[in-house]
């Protein structure tokens, strides 16, 4: 794994909650008094436990896709607040600052569809399809409207595979100059 990547942390706490719910299953099964004191699913009849567990797990899985799209989001709207040094440079002066100020400020309301098709062009348009399908079923699990249907369920492990790539893609093609890089101002005008 990539070790800038902001997705790892929350992926691999996924990974060693689903190590958990193996061991919780398999000590199930044992039922040695000696590992399970206090546990409550011990007690409980065999099948409502594994129910208990089933369920378990699978919101786990789901909350892990809605923290690693909310680690992606927050990813992307810093990383466009952050190419504002651009904007911030250009011609003219005045108007750009202000412009660039606004942006800064206001990007972070936008709507995320929005500011997703802002890398059209830069970021393959497929992979932005499928980064809209994930952000359609974290929005699912997040408002769980009964009056709408379920969207299709897809695992934490696609998530992190998916806004993985789409992070690298705008991390190629879409980074501004660091902060201690400064900006070109001779480029950028002639690029106006």
């Amino acid at each position: 794994m990539n070790s800038d990547n902001p997705l790892e942390p929350v992926y691999q706490a996924f990974s060693v909650a689903s190590d958990c719910f193996k061991i919780a299953t398999r000590m199930m099964g044992i039922r040695r008094k000696a590992f399970t004191r206090r546990a409550r699913l011990i007690d409980a009849d065999p099948e409502v436990a594994k129910k208990a567990l089933r369920d378990a797990k699978r919101q786990a899985a789901d909350l892990a896709v809605l923290a690693l799209f909310a680690t992606f989001e927050r990813f992307v709207i810093e990383h466009l607040q952050t190419a504002n040094q651009l904007l911030a440079a250009g011609y003219p002066h005045e108007y750009s600052t202000r412009l660039a100020e606004k942006f800064q400020s206001e990007v972070e309301y936008w709507r995320f569809v929005e500011v997703l098709n802002l890398f059209k062009g830069e970021v393959d348009s497929d992979l932005i399809g499928e980064v809209k399908q994930v952000k359609q079923y974290r929005d699912w699990i997040a408002h769980q409207n009964p009056n709408r249907s379920a969207v299709k369920r897809i695992a934490p492990a696609t998530a992190f595979e998916v806004l993985t790539r789409a992070i690298n893609q705008i991390r190629l093609t879409h980074t501004p100059p660091t902060l201690q890089q400064p900006v070109d101002t001779d480029t950028i005008a002639a690029l106006v």
